[in-house]
């Protein structure tokens, strides 16, 4: 089965560096095979079988290989398909990005989320994805990364749409 593995956090700077030939070596010494990266956030695709404890052995070789930890959230390569192909349309007439749930979100926590004034951001999650437009730029949203990840309490990294689909396109080829 192929996945794809987000890295959180990597690369964003100084400090928590994660270069991706390093990643794909650790990867591949694993027993993962055809493993392949996509720019330097911290995006990995690769075939594995099924195995419920993959993520948690990932977090464990990225923390005892980088000396950090190093949260991650996997997408089967239909997850992600989907992922690429679902911003809801009343979206898609601006710039947006997609933050990447690790967890599925508790209904009641969206709820409250909900509550929240953001404006002028407009966002909707859509399984395990929330769909964020972005009018006043990734530097300047209201509702970060941070923010998503305290009000819905799961782990989240975000990536733009540009690398949402070139990672969906990385995984036909």
């Amino acid at each position: 089965m192929i996945f794809v593995a987000l890295l959180h956090a990597v690369n964003l700077g100084a400090r928590r560096k994660v270069p991706m030939a390093d990643l794909r070596a650790l990867l591949t010494g694993l027993g993962l095979a055809d493993v392949r990266t996509y720019i330097q956030s911290g995006n990995a695709a690769f075939r594995a079988e099924p195995d419920p404890a993959l993520r948690g052995r990932l977090e464990a070789a990225l923390a005892a290989r980088f000396g950090f930890p190093v949260p991650v959230t996997l997408r089967t390569a239909p997850e992600w398909r989907g992922a690429a192909t679902s911003c809801p349309a009343h979206l898609r007439d601006e710039a947006v990005v997609v933050a990447f749930l690790r967890d599925p979100p508790d209904p009641a926590r969206v709820a409250a989320l909900r509550g929240r004034d953001v404006t002028p951001e407009r966002w909707e999650v859509v399984g395990q994805q929330l769909y964020q437009t972005v009018p006043q730029g990734v530097r300047n949203l209201r509702l970060s990364a941070g923010v998503i990840e305290r009000a819905l309490g799961v782990g989240v990294t975000v990536r733009n749409e540009r690398t949402v689909g070139a990672v969906a396109a990385m995984l036909d080829t």
